[in-house]
């Protein structure tokens, strides 16, 4: 039997998007389920959710992380947001802290975890991994928050000079982080690194 809080979700893969409606639905109250996150902000205009599960990566390339940001903006706490995924990107875990998002799960989460997550995240709780990114390369797991943003940037296609205004950092202060970068993942040029992060869903860019 459901209860009366009300959930929106957003999954691009409708089999996936029916399971999760229908493995929710045994707890809440879903209102509405969509396969683009651009929609987000007209569908809680309209049902006023207590909650939205959405997909980072979604039709038409709309980010699960932007669009709930825009949630979060305008509707503050009376709106959770709850972001998943299932692509090993290891930028989208800081990125949902930055957005101000309630949570952020695995799509390899067991039905039970997952009612779990949501429950948590209902009662007022934050729900991030302990920095654990799911299935990711060894080479990637000791850089900073801030090589990180370094690199999904370059992966974006931005240029040295756009990178370091955006940070607000000498371009001599960026060469040391993408030094600092190669040094740490094993690689001998960033361009080879970029190529074995975009190739391995590592980053996915424009994202």
């Amino acid at each position: 039997m459901s209860c009366s809080k009300k959930i929106v979700i957003v999954e691009d893969q409708i089999i996936l998007n029916e399971m999760l409606k229908n493995t929710i639905s045994n707890t809440y109250n879903v209102v509405a389920t969509s396969d683009d996150a651009s929609e987000l902000i007209k569908l809680c205009d309209l049902y006023k959710p207590d909650l939205i599960l959405t997909d980072i990566c979604t039709k038409n390339n709309s980010s699960g992380i932007i669009n709930g940001k825009k949630v979060k903006d305008k509707y503050g706490n009376k709106i959770k947001v709850l972001a998943m995924t299932g692509v090993p990107d290891i930028t989208f875990l800081n990125e949902t802290k930055k957005a101000n998002l309630d949570g952020f799960i695995y799509k390899n989460i067991s039905s039970e975890s997952l009612i779990n997550s949501i429950e948590q995240i209902l009662n007022g709780y934050k729900l991030f991994p302990d920095n654990v990114v799911y299935n990711t390369a060894d080479c990637l797991k000791n850089l900073t928050n801030k090589e990180l943003e370094i690199l999904k940037l370059l992966c974006n296609g931005n240029s040295r000079e756009e990178i370091a205004d955006s940070l607000n950092i000498a371009i001599g202060t960026l060469k040391n982080h993408i030094s600092s970068i190669l040094n740490k993942t094993g690689f001998d040029n960033i361009s080879k690194l970029l190529v074995f992060c975009i190739g391995n869903g590592y980053i996915v860019p424009n994202m």
